[in-house]
């Protein structure tokens, strides 16, 4: 796993990288979500405002990623779909270790699941556009 941060909000090189989180991982097996909750957690707890988690088995526009992190300011939860609807990003400002224990991460509707779930849960999510359109 590769991390990369920014931000420059204070003007110092450790803020500006604590503010937001940027991890790729592998999101299509059933241990997916665990190892999502585990790195938001460690993010959050080092400082972190915004993760965004990008899928290591998709390439994933700086474009998308900047996008994620600005609509994280809006909603706790945000999705961007890749051209076969499955999951090519994720971003969060909290981990969702519930709600992602109940998505089948290794199915091919796993988007469609997790939307339903946390509708069902009333997490607030903003679908972003799918990641070949940017």
């Amino acid at each position: 796993m590769h991390a990369t941060e920014n931000e420059n909000t204070n003007g110092s090189l450790r803020e500006w990288m604590q503010r937001r989180a940027i991890e790729n991982v592998a999101l299509s097996d059933r241990s997916a979500g665990e190892r999502v909750t585990m790195l938001v957690r460690d993010r959050i707890a080092n400082g972190s405002e915004r993760v965004v988690i990008t899928n290591a088995d998709r390439e994933v526009p700086r474009g998308l990623v900047d996008h994620a992190f600005d609509a994280l300011r809006y909603s706790g939860l945000v999705c961007a779909p890749d051209a076969d609807g499955a999951i090519a990003l994720l971003g969060m400002t909290e981990p969702l270790a519930e709600l992602f224990a109940r998505v089948p991460w290794e199915a091919s509707d796993a988007l469609e699941q997790l939307l339903s779930a946390a509708r069902q849960d009333r997490v607030s999510v903003l679908l972003l556009p799918p990641a070949n359109r940017l």
